[in-house]
Formats: structure tokens, sequence, C-alpha cells
């Protein structure tokens, strides 16, 4: 079941947001629950913070009247603990949504307090939800989500080539079919995350297995695209047994 959270400091606005989303839950019997409804971002953050689901959808306010946070830094916060997560914008100024492009937040949608549209545009956007939730049901994309700067990068799997260690410390670079990117980050952590099918041959070099073009022992080197991967003397006999698996 996914968890809905809703941030706003109107408490009236708060509460009929709320009370319009249940509603529709009961009615289509979506697989959504509300999981808190909270005046303060300070508090949903931290309840988020207790909550290991992630994937959520966030429904916040734009104007939060918080010294800390608006919407959109708020926007920006949930999107580096929960990469995948659906937000949406309850909004008095719909013409707001171009700042959601100055913080890389990728907000779904944006709601205008209106309240002879609230029910509609609210109920619209559930719809909207559940049918991009089924498609990616269908045909999932698996991908790989890091930060790279303030950004939060989703980079398909199936379009890495490898990874190598940075001449900065304590960055890695990834080389993908159509792009390469500087992060912070560690080898063994990323072999961890991404499993079988990617192995780390060298100390300098993490690649995806199924990517390899040759093999050459005598140089000890893996070829990938234009690319050449040193290969450590105690990983040959394990690249070949994972290769020929």
């Amino acid at each position: 079941m996914i968890k809905i959270f809703l941030c706003d400091d109107e408490t009236v606005i708060l509460n009929r947001i709320k009370e319009l989303i249940e509603k529709e839950i009961i009615i289509h019997a979506y697989d959504f629950c509300i999981e808190g409804s909270f005046d303060s971002p300070i508090a949903l953050l931290e309840k988020m913070r207790t909550c290991k689901d992630r994937r959520n959808i966030y429904f916040l306010d734009v104007e939060l009247k918080h010294p800390e946070y608006d919407g959109f830094l708020l926007g920006k916060e949930i999107r580096s603990m929960d990469p995948n997560a659906t937000i949406v914008y309850i909004t008095s100024f719909k013409d707001l949504a171009y700042k959601t492009f100055q913080y890389h937040i990728e907000a779904f949608d944006y709601i205008v307090k209106d309240e002879d549209k609230l029910k509609d545009s609210i109920s619209e956007c559930l719809q909207s939800i559940t049918l991009r939730l089924q498609e990616e049901r269908k045909d999932p994309v698996e991908c790989y989500t890091f930060r790279s700067g303030d950004m939060i990068r989703h980079i398909p799997i199936d379009d890495i080539l490898f990874f190598e260690t940075s001449s900065r410390s304590h960055f890695v670079i990834l080389h993908g079919l159509h792009q390469r990117i500087e992060f912070i980050g560690n080898l063994s952590d990323i072999e961890k995350e991404l499993g079988k099918n990617f192995l780390k041959i060298h100390r300098s070099y993490l690649i995806a297995i199924n990517k390899i073009d040759h093999i050459d022992l005598k140089r000890n080197i893996v070829r990938i695209g234009n690319s050449e991967c040193a290969i450590s003397r105690r990983m040959k006999s394990e690249l070949l047994k994972r290769v020929n698996q």
C-alpha cells in the first residue's frame, strides 16, 4: 500500500484535502492510505525518517509560512530522502510552477486552492497517479538512483557500462551509454547495491558484466565500448566464472 503525506499550515484547507482524498480512496478502492497530515514541514520530515517505505505520495502547500521551509524547499528535502516520490503541490498561484525546475523537484501536478474545483482536481490527480503506477508495474525500468551535486539522478541500470574511481578523493565516475557523471560514492557500496550483474574487477573499476565486448587476459584488461578497464590478478577467475554463467 502506498502512503500519502499531507502538509499545509492552514488547518481548514489541510482537513479539507484530507477529507477529499479519503473519500476518493474509498470510492475507487485505491491502494493508498493517508499516513499523516501535518501543519509543519518539520513534523512531516520527522515522520518520514521513521517510515521505511519509499515511493510515497506527498501533497504539499507551496506557501508554507515556516522559517526554514517553503513548499519548494520541503519538496527538495523530500526528493533527497525519497527519490521516487510523487510530489503534488497545492497552491494559490499556479504560475509558481516554474520554480520546481529551479529546485529540480519534478512535481507530478499542481492543484489550485479553488473550492469549486478542488474536489475534481484531486480526483483527477489520484486517477493520473494510479494510471502511472499501473504503467510502471507493467513495464518497470530499474534505475540506479544517486545524488550528483544538487540533483537526484535516476539512470536506467541497463544504460550503465561501468564505474571507475575518480582522481578526486571519494568520487566515482559513472560511464553510461549516453553520459558520464561524477558523484560522491564508493565502488564496493555500489556493487552491493546493484547486485550480481556488476563485478568489481579492480580497485578502480566496477563493470556491468553484460556490457563486456572483449577480455584480454594477456594485457589484463576488459574492453567495454571504446574504454579499457584493468583486471586485478585475483579477480580473473571470478570474472571468467561470472561471464560463463
